[in-house]
């Protein structure tokens, strides 16, 4: 305990550092004093921290993921960020794409200082090991997330000391994810395993469970580029990894799918790896619950009282319609029509065909308040923000042994404790959200366990699509989709075919939180949706899937060249 709480003074003291430093520029570290002093546990204990801390940053997990257009969440008319919602951006937008560009890095460098420095100091060897494992392994996910956003891009094997080092060429995808998966197998010999104390370090399981994400991506491409051995080998990996993740007992997901992610449950047995966040007033909280949550009838500031969000991350209209109606909970958690009321605390339902509010992206509510901090007028918040949880792991063995064997009961295993797990209902409803929990296992609804013999995952073919749309219904708003959809090589055809795949089912039936409308007043509430969507999606290309580089890098660093197709 005692050195759990050494730990969150240091990621105070050096997130508060990080948040007054000038984000918008990578510091050289012969300048950067306060981190150069390597000669204790102590020094190396604090450098690591705040390798952790630069996670925190807008570009990297603090907000900027979150403003991709998909057919999960988009931001709102009034955060249009240059045409990043409507897919016109260019390689000069300063508002998303720039700060993804300097936060990733501004990470990297900071973990390339602490792998060079932590061995020079004299101290217990496996815990020097360790420390340098956990700096190899933030520099992973940061890389990982940069080919995945740009492709090609400069890789640095060691810290900026001068402005000389900046002019540095693109480095091929190929020989980045080699250098990765390095990193990361050192961390499988020198991370810890799982305890309570190491809530938000890196540990043996998260290694693995990233290394399977990279699998899994890697050999998505092959096999959406039609190379090599179409991703065979990697999707084996991807499987091995996830597996090995199962196999070790240390995890499970939580009994109600809410309690993944409310504050009051943060560190539980679901998260293998999340960004730490406190709050209030510490200078270490999240904005999430600025930006994703339940809107109120107030306007401004004052929306954000008694548990309101500005709601600037809303929930796709379509969204709701890849849910099964009787997957009620996480489709009502994750897209809620409902309103706050500032003066009393309590929640209206929303109509159907209501634009104002609109369907709110709120996975990560702030409502119902319990702590009276909250409920003030605050953009701080409390939540921590979940990189892998072990939902995931589970999808990540179901797609992977799909791609390598086709259906098998494992994989089909795997998605039902999904399944189960979503059946679980609270007493009060959804949104009432009451605690102490008092759970009932719906066996009657329509959210049967699977078999191999149903004909959503009876083939390779449907199982694939099957995996689709259980991946959106369990991670939206998660930062994971336009990833997804990437890697399949599905962004455009998903967000301009929307309408086509829901017209069907919203001509059918109108959505399932009430109050209900008739068929004829959602199908004209549809064709407006339709113009809206449309708005939305007409200007993707296939070329949105990698972003430009961004034209002040270029500017600043000429080795890096032509910018990726599509972008002047």
């Amino acid at each position: 305990m005692k050195n759990k709480i050494k730990y969150l003074y240091l990621v105070v003291l050096v997130s508060g550092f990080v948040a007054c430093s000038d984000l918008l520029e990578e510091v050289p570290v012969s300048q950067a004093s306060p981190q150069n002093s390597f000669k204790t546990e102590a020094n190396a204990k604090s450098a690591i921290v705040g390798v952790y801390s630069a996670l925190q940053l807008e570009g990297v997990y603090g907000q900027k993921q979150l403003e991709f257009s998909t057919d999960e969440t988009y931001a709102g008319s009034k955060v249009p960020r240059s045409g990043f919602n409507l897919y016109t951006f260019t390689a000069d937008n300063i508002e998303v794409v720039l700060p993804i560009w300097r936060d990733h890095y501004k990470g990297i460098n900071q973990a390339n200082q602490a792998i060079s420095k932590i061995p020079t100091i004299e101290m217990d060897l496996t815990e020097r090991n360790c420390l340098v494992a956990e700096a190899k392994f933030i520099k992973a996910l940061l890389y990982f997330n940069l080919i995945r956003y740009f492709g090609d891009v400069p890789y640095k094997e060691a810290e900026t000391t001068s402005l000389n080092d900046l002019n540095i060429p693109r480095t091929p995808v190929a020989k980045i994810y080699e250098n990765i998966i390095k990193d990361l197998e050192y961390g499988l010999v020198h991370l810890k395993v799982k305890t309570a104390g190491l809530a938000g370090h890196a540990t043996q399981d998260a290694a693995k469970t990233l290394l399977a994400s990279i699998y899994l991506t890697r050999g998505s491409m092959a096999k959406r580029d039609n190379t090599g051995d179409k991703g065979i080998a990697d999707f084996a990996l991807a499987a091995k990894f996830s597996k090995e993740v199962i196999d070790s007992n240390r995890y499970r997901l939580c009994l109600y799918f809410p309690d993944a992610f409310i504050v009051q449950n943060k560190n539980n047995d679901e998260i293998i790896f999340d960004v730490q966040f406190k709050a209030p007033g510490l200078g270490v909280g999240s904005t999430i619950g600025l930006n994703m949550g339940i809107p109120s009838n107030a306007s401004g500031v004052d929306n954000l009282s008694n548990g309101g969000s500005q709601a600037s991350i809303r929930a796709c209209h379509y969204h709701q319609y890849y849910y099964e109606t009787a997957d009620s909970i996480r489709m009502q958690w994750t897209n809620a029509r409902i309103l706050i009321n500032v003066a009393t605390g309590k929640f209206t339902r929303v109509s159907a065909i209501s634009t104002n509010p609109p369907t709110s992206a709120a996975k990560f509510r702030r409502y119902p308040v319990r702590d009276p901090a909250f409920a003030l007028k605050t953009s701080d918040y409390d939540v921590n923000w979940p990189i892998f949880r072990y939902a995931e792991v589970l999808l990540i063995y179901a797609e992977a042994l799909n791609e390598t064997s086709g259906p098998t009961q494992a994989a089909v295993d795997a998605l039902n404790m999904l399944r189960s797990r979503a059946r679980n209902t609270n007493t009060g409803g959804v949104h009432r959200d009451i605690l102490p929990r008092t759970l009932t296992l719906q066996r009657s609804t329509g959210l049967v366990n699977l078999t191999l013999s149903n004909p959503l995952v009876s083939t390779p073919a449907a199982f694939r699509e099957y995996i689709d749309l259980e991946r959106t219904r369990e991670l939206s708003a998660e930062g994971k989709r336009w990833f997804d959809l990437v890697r399949w090589g599905t962004l455009k055809s998903t967000l301009r075919g929307i309408n086509a795949k829901c017209t069907a089912k919203i001509l059918e039936k109108p959505p399932v939180e009430v109050p209900a409308i008739t068929t004829t007043k959602w199908a004209n509430y549809w064709n407006g949706r339709n113009e809206e969507w449309n708005l939305i999606t007409g200007a993707v290309q296939d070329f949105h899937m990698l972003l430009p580089i961004p034209n002040n890098e270029r500017l600043a660093n000429p080795s890096i060249g032509l910018n990726n197709p599509g972008y002047n």
